[in-house]
Parts: structure tokens; C-alpha cells; sequence
């Protein structure tokens, strides 16, 4: 991704562990925190390319693969899980 873009912790673990395959674009659009479906269908694109880069084959042509949109990301989920679950058990506020 261009450019980085804060995230909620929360909604990437929800997205992340409820559409382990794959996630459509209203996965993205909440993921990525934006509205246009122009923007939607970028991101879409340039996942795809990284797809097709890994060999990572599609199942639905309306989806793309979970893993691979959160490493176009730069979303490393396992050091999001801890961080979370540190705030958490720390009883600090988890923020976006």
C-alpha cells in the first residue's frame, strides 16, 4: 500500500478470524475505513497482483484472499493479536 493507514485492532481481528478465506468489499471498505467503491476496487486490483505474484488461487472473482490483503496491508495480524490482547489484560483503552 502507498500509503499506511491507522486501523482498528478490533475490526481487522473481527474481519480477520470471521472471513479466514476470503473478504468481499464490504469486508474492505470496513477494513480499510473508506466508502467509494472506486477505492474499493484499487485495493481489490493491486491484491490481486499480489495474488497472482504468490500463486494464490481465487475462488469467488467478487472476493480476494484474506491473508494476502492483510500483507498488501502491511497488517501483521499475530502482533496485532498480542498488542490487542496486551491492552486488554492491562485493562488500557484498545484505540483505533
Amino acid at each position: 500500500m502507498n500509503k499506511k493507514r491507522p486501523f482498528n485492532a478490533e475490526t481487522a481481528l473481527r474481519i480477520y478470524y470471521a472471513y479466514p478465506n476470503e473478504i468481499g468489499n464490504p469486508e474492505l471498505k470496513e477494513l480499510f475505513d473508506v466508502s467509494a467503491n472506486s477505492t474499493v476496487l484499487s485495493i481489490k486490483k493491486e491484491v490481486r497482483k499480489l495474488m497472482i505474484e504468490k500463486g494464490v488461487k481465487v475462488w469467488n472473482p467478487q472476493n480476494v484472499d484474506t491473508k494476502t490483503t492483510y500483507e498488501y496491508a502491511g497488517i501483521d495480524i499475530a502482533a496485532v493479536e498480542r498488542s490487542y490482547l496486551k491492552m486488554k489484560k492491562l485493562g488500557l483503552e484498545v484505540q483505533a
